[in-house]
């Protein structure tokens, strides 16, 4: 069965390199890089990278769940589709999805045409498990370059940066990754930390009990840029050639 659902998930994004993107969903070619809310106070955003992982991200999703705390996912578009009830819970409990594109790779280091298929494979395959496409993305590694944000603007994503970064990819240990996100954050900051990392799985409760004894309220970027302030351009892109 799950066999069949990754099939099905790839088919839908393979289609979707032939098609264009929908008129309505070209975003402003902004980049967000702090979560500001005017009239919010202390706000900060925390954003999980290069997931779903079974076997994690349920464990980050009770934490959340039990700290009422809704973040924002980046998802990897393949990861995704092996795992699409994980991305329909996440959806479910409230938290926002956002495209961290299809296959991770650097963005740097494809030809424009193989940052346009990163892009729109992983928009498709989230849509072809949530119905919604994403409005948010973030390159990996944070390699981007003009043309990069150009070809995410043209899939109607909003690139967004950070200004906290956890590298608990690095191999640090619970209370080491704890203090280094505590130690960079501030009012309207955006948190990085990683899906598929045990001691982020261990050190995120602490965060977000510091960071609340501290006054810091969380939000997603659904609530840093509504839908009420997204800029629509319609704009056809076309399709990659294969």
């Amino acid at each position: 069965m799950k066999l069949s659902k990754f099939f099905l998930c790839v088919c839908v994004a393979l289609v979707a390199l032939h098609l264009g993107m929908p008129e309505d969903l070209s975003a402003s070619p902004r980049v967000i890089s702090r979560a500001k809310i005017p009239g919010r106070g202390k706000v900060v955003a925390l954003t999980i990278d290069d997931g779903p992982h079974a076997g994690f991200t349920e464990r980050l999703l009770a934490i959340l769940r039990q700290a009422k705390v809704k973040a924002t996912f980046f998802l990897v578009g393949r990861m995704a589709a092996t795992t699409p009830d994980l991305v329909r819970q996440e959806l479910a409990e409230g938290h926002t999805l956002g495209n961290h594109s299809h296959y991770h790779n650097n963005l740097l280091s494809l030809p424009p045409e193989g940052v346009v298929t990163e892009w729109r494979m992983c928009n498709y395959t989230v849509r072809s498990i949530t119905g919604e496409f994403p409005r948010f993305c973030r390159p990996p590694g944070g390699n981007y370059d003009a043309s990069v944000l150009a070809a995410a603007a043209a899939e109607g994503l909003t690139p967004v940066l950070w200004t906290a970064n956890a590298a608990d990819c690095t191999g640090l240990e619970s209370r080491d990754i704890a203090q280094k996100v505590l130690s960079q954050v501030s009012p309207g900051g955006i948190i990085l930390i990683h899906d598929g990392v045990e001691p982020t799985v261990q050190a995120l409760p602490h965060i977000l009990t510091t960071l609340k004894k501290r006054g810091y309220t969380f939000v997603t970027l659904d609530e840093v840029l509504p839908v009420s302030s997204w800029v629509e351009k319609p704009t056809k892109s076309a399709a990659p050639s294969m």
